[in-house]
């Protein structure tokens, strides 16, 4: 028993040496009473560079890591989401007259029409209407038929904040998602400030769309306007404030039903195909056994190609929806809960530290999201020791070129070289990702920071000057530091 004592004692006595002797330490002034967790691992070994005590805190959008790499590995590299079109009933080809409905199924699809695939959606609708002349239809006696049965749960997770749900990247899930689930608000602004802004039009037009407007002119160079608004609901405020002097000033807003609006701008270009709708539209949210024919279906881009834009951008609604289909995949069922559950099944299962682990939803816009860095950087290791690795890395934004690190490391020897997931939002900011350091060691790091005092920008600086100082570190094997 005496020797085990001296042992531990003196590990902790080297590990202290060891400390003192590389002068790591993350602190600062912004962080003194802040809470905050810190773990440093090498990723070929596992190894414990260093440690903080791990305590679980809120994670913003460091949470897209542990989503996007258990749907990576749950539903393949090539997984595709499938929107389809299809109709009920019979086609009489002399009279070109459907005597059925036209069911447009929607297949959960975060990127259906997304700006951030332009290209892959363009004349998806158009494509659609030939493929129904080519079927001899020309006038649908019968509905639209909006299928919304995949997806039978509320769009909104629980803890989202009311300040956050009326704005783009506070959109929901939708069976039929269209257009990334946000609308644009087109804003005239005066040149004085302290005057209240012109709406000049909505992006697409939604004519339910009761939209009081509040917002009022600024000096301040930057968008401060927030749009609230519940989900379903098509009454909504926008107030704050935007750029004075602004002619044409564009502000993304939650779109309150993506599914109607989706049907409606298909049925416009029905009605531009010269295909008469007699019928109207009719959302349906549970499945029912009456024949389908399916006419055509669009596929999504692969899952590997979705992560991109997800990390790069940090884009909530996509991680919702990756959420959802793994709690399909695993549990039979996209709920919630189901999701969540799956979720942490998944990695219990593969061995990752799951101590403080609450997950609230899969992007982390919920404040109530708790975990801790260990576990970050354990699933970050899992993924570099997986056949998907190259899918997973590729999608992290690169320090000082892309995405939401494109302005990040600048000058340091970290640019071009160190790929991580940011996350932030009010009083958090948090950073786990891998880097090579000087002595061509990967490394792969996790850090979150809560009720920090000052800006962002004084914490991430924070970040950024203790993660070079492990890229000089001399981190080779049995030299690993622990607080």
């Amino acid at each position: 028993m005496k020797q085990l004592i001296l042992l531990i004692w003196g590990s902790l006595f080297l590990s202290g040496l060891l400390y003192a002797q590389s002068g790591l330490e993350f602190k600062g002034k912004a962080i003194q009473n802040a809470g905050y967790s810190v773990y440093v691992m090498g990723a070929d070994d596992g190894e414990i560079i260093y440690s903080t005590p791990q305590i679980s805190l809120s994670t913003a959008s460091v949470m897209k890591v542990v989503t996007t790499a258990a749907a990576l590995e749950i539903l393949g590299a090539d997984f595709k989401f499938r929107t389809q079109l299809g109709i009920t009933g019979n086609v009489n080809r002399e009279t070109g007259i459907l005597d059925g409905n036209l069911v447009l199924k929607g297949g959960c699809d975060p990127s259906f029409y997304s700006e951030y695939f332009p290209e892959h959606y363009k004349g998806t609708f158009e494509a659609w209407v030939a493929a129904l002349a080519a079927c001899g239809i020309k006038n649908i006696h019968g509905n639209l038929v909006i299928d919304l049965s995949r997806m039978d749960e509320s769009s909104i997770p629980g803890g989202w904040l009311w300040e956050d749900i009326g704005n783009y990247y506070g959109a929901g899930v939708s069976a039929l998602s269209y257009s990334d689930n946000y609308y644009k608000i087109h804003f005239a602004a005066p040149e004085a400030s302290g005057q209240l802004v012109t709406i000049t039009k909505t992006d697409p037009v939604m004519d339910s769309l009761k939209l009081i407007n509040k917002v009022v002119s600024s000096d301040i160079e930057r968008d401060l306007s927030v749009v609230y608004g519940a989900p379903g609901s098509f009454s909504q405020m926008a107030e704050g404030s935007i750029p004075k002097g602004k002619l044409d000033f564009i502000v993304k807003a939650a779109m309150p039903d993506p599914a109607r609006t989706a049907a409606l701008q298909f049925i416009k270009v029905l009605k531009t195909g010269n295909i008469v709708l007699s019928g109207k539209i009719i959302f349906r949210s549970k499945p029912d056994d009456e024949a389908f024919t399916i006419i055509a279906e669009k596929l999504s881009p692969a899952l590997k190609e979705l992560l991109v834009p997800l990390n790069q951008e940090s884009i909530n609604l996509f991680a919702e929806h990756l959420l959802r289909e793994t709690g399909l995949a695993i549990k039979g069922s996209p709920t919630l809960n189901s999701s969540l559950e799956a979720l942490t099944e998944f990695w219990s299962e593969k061995k990752i530290f799951l101590q403080g682990f609450y997950p609230t939803d899969g992007s982390g816009l919920s404040r109530s999201n708790a975990l801790c860095s260990r576990t970050l950087a354990e699933v970050i290791r899992y993924m570099y020791l997986s056949p998907n690795r190259d899918y997973f890395f590729n999608s992290l934004p690169l320090a000082g070129r892309s995405g939401t690190l494109k302005a990040s490391f600048k000058g340091s020897k970290l640019e071009n070289n160190l790929r991580a997931k940011t996350g932030s939002m009010s009083r958090v900011r948090s950073l786990a990702g891998i880097f090579t350091n000087q002595y061509g060691r990967k490394i792969i790091f996790a850090i979150i920071t809560n009720n920090f005092e000052g800006s962002q920008a004084s914490v991430s600086h924070l970040i950024e000057e203790f993660l070079n100082q492990i890229y000089s570190l001399d981190t080779t094997a049995g030299k690993s530091v622990a607080k």
